[in-house]
């Protein structure tokens, strides 16, 4: 059958110049240091103030996370220091890791057609952030590869190894503690295993399965005993991802599955009207050719996706935008597949229309990751988020000044406070709490406002802004109009991402 091939020097730069980009992407993206957001401090906060056994309880802002990350995170903090740079280290070493195990399974398995896969993920822009941002789910893809990348030993080799069966069992088991959709990837790999089993009557002890199966089974018992049922039961999360759940029956609400098939679309190539139809040709494609070609690769990487469904419609795992991260390698596999299976049908009659067929389609799809890519880049700055405003604030304020938090700037500011020598506790310390009706955000950032007037100077700042619950146009500049009205502007530090106000609110 025909096959792509270039000379092996070329093919090997092609390989290296996409991994190397890819590294030095995420190494930029990681020198900048940005503030944590939200999202970011919450999580930080619960590293600073609980130990380790501490950090096995329901975790404070309605964070959750797996334990063995936490305990990651918390390592990190306590070796290299309470920075950005310390705790995001392992999410960024997740990410390069990543990186170099989707090249060895493309590299392996897929042929040159694997390099679009390698391409992607290393230019992806969602793929590049989440290698430096405080949460897990840099590390979820990560260990999605490795376990995959475990797993295809025991199909490949010739004659089973009991080492193979251990190695994949002992990472198997840790993988659950540090990664919660790792479950979703190792039940994908028993029943890939299983089914090899039956279909090809291999001789893979089948005792050997059942025990992966057991020791898996346990730690992810055990795993749920001690967290996930507290995630779980939390009666916030449920609400807040309730769209994000897999609807029931199926036909109930046929809409998400397109739009989550969006929202994976748009953290790994694009939502561009024509690469919205053409992935999903493509990914048809190559699942066909992947189950005629490799079933044993194409068992893992459809089951993994099924279960993961599966476990959203039942409510236990959100699919959407970042939570789908660890699925985004195995899309791009199967895209990749069914380029190379274009190539092989059209190469047999002209080589030329191959190219055409193969190679046009596949740029068009990494031409909008790399555009994005590289707007994103060339606009990002040093210093972005809260972190300068707290700093100007601690260096510019008097003693009795008040300092005013919006709501969700709260975790970030919560954070980043001591670090600066702002007591949190202090009196003169006001943050404002988010309403249960986001409706009433307005309502209650003017309570706010209105009970501070005539206290001389305050100190007002804003970050994080999602949702304002219904003011017009730009969030920042209403809520500058809105104080402009109730005080005198006395001083003020704009950042990126983050702004502070003096205001003398004695008018």
């Amino acid at each position: 059958m025909s096959r792509l091939k270039l000379p092996s020097k070329t093919e090997t730069i092609l390989w290296w110049s996409f991994i190397v980009a890819g590294i030095l992407l995420r190494l930029r993206q990681y020198s900048l240091n940005r503030s944590f957001w939200a999202d970011e401090s919450s999580l930080a906060i619960n590293l600073v103030a609980r130990t380790f056994g501490q950090l096995t309880q329901p975790l404070d802002y309605q964070q959750g996370a797996p334990i063995g990350f936490l305990f990651i995170e918390k390592t990190c903090m306590t070796l290299f220091g309470n920075s950005e740079f310390a705790l995001r280290l392992f999410p960024l070493v997740a990410g390069i890791l990543a990186l170099y195990l989707l090249y060895r399974i493309s590299r392996d398995h897929f042929g040159m057609s694997g390099l679009f896969a390698v391409a992607a993920f290393s230019i992806g822009w969602d793929l590049i952030y989440y290698s430096s941002e405080l949460k897990q789910y840099s590390s979820d893809a990560a260990i999605a590869l490795l376990l995959i990348y475990l797993a295809l030993r025991l199909f490949d080799a010739e004659t089973t190894q009991a080492r193979d069966f251990i190695l994949l069992g002992i990472v198997g088991v840790i993988a659950i503690w540090v990664s919660h959709p790792s479950f979703f990837i190792l039940a994908g790999i028993g029943l890939a295993l299983l089914i090899e089993k039956i279909i090809r009557r291999s001789p893979m002890p089948l005792g050997w399965l059942f025990a992966l199966g057991v020791v898996w089974l346990a730690s992810f018992g055990l795993q749920y005993y001690v967290s996930l049922r507290g995630l779980a039961a939390d009666e916030y999360l449920q609400y807040y991802w309730g769209k994000a759940f897999a609807p029931m029956p199926p036909w109930r609400n046929r809409e998400w599955y397109f739009n989550t098939y969006v929202s994976m679309m748009g953290i790994s190539l694009s939502t561009e009207q024509i690469a919205i139809f053409l992935a999903p040709v493509l990914a048809v494609i190559g699942g066909v050719s992947l189950f005629i070609r490799k079933r044993s690769l194409a068992l893992i990487l459809v089951l993994t996706a099924f279960i993961a469904l599966v476990a959203s419609a039942l409510q236990k795992y959100p699919l959407k935008g970042r939570f789908m991260l660890f699925l985004i390698p195995l899309f791009l596999l199967i895209i990749a597949e069914g380029i190379g299976r274009v190539y092989k049908i059209t190469a047999k009659k002209s080589r030329a229309l191959a190219l055409v067929l193969s190679v046009l389609p596949a740029l068009w799809l990494l031409y909008f990751p790399i555009a994005v890519s590289y707007n994103e880049t060339r606009i990002a700055q040093s210093g972005a988020g809260i972190r300068p405003m707290v700093a100007y604030i601690s260096e510019h304020r008097m003693p009795d000044d008040i300092i005013y938090v919006y709501h969700s700037a709260d975790p970030s500011f919560v954070y980043y406070a001591p670090l600066f020598g702002i007591d949190i506790k202090d009196q003169h310390i006001r943050i404002g709490k988010s309403p249960v009706l986001k409706k009433r955000a307005l309502e209650k950032f003017f309570q706010d406002v209105d009970s501070l007037k005539g206290n001389g100077r305050v100190w007002f700042i804003f970050t994080d802004i999602v949702d304002c619950g219904g003011c017009d146009g730009d969030p920042q500049a209403f809520f500058v109009s809105e104080l402009d009205l109730r005080g005198t502007l006395l001083d003020q530090s704009n950042g990126i991402g983050a702004n502070a106000y003096l205001y003398d609110m004695n008018r």
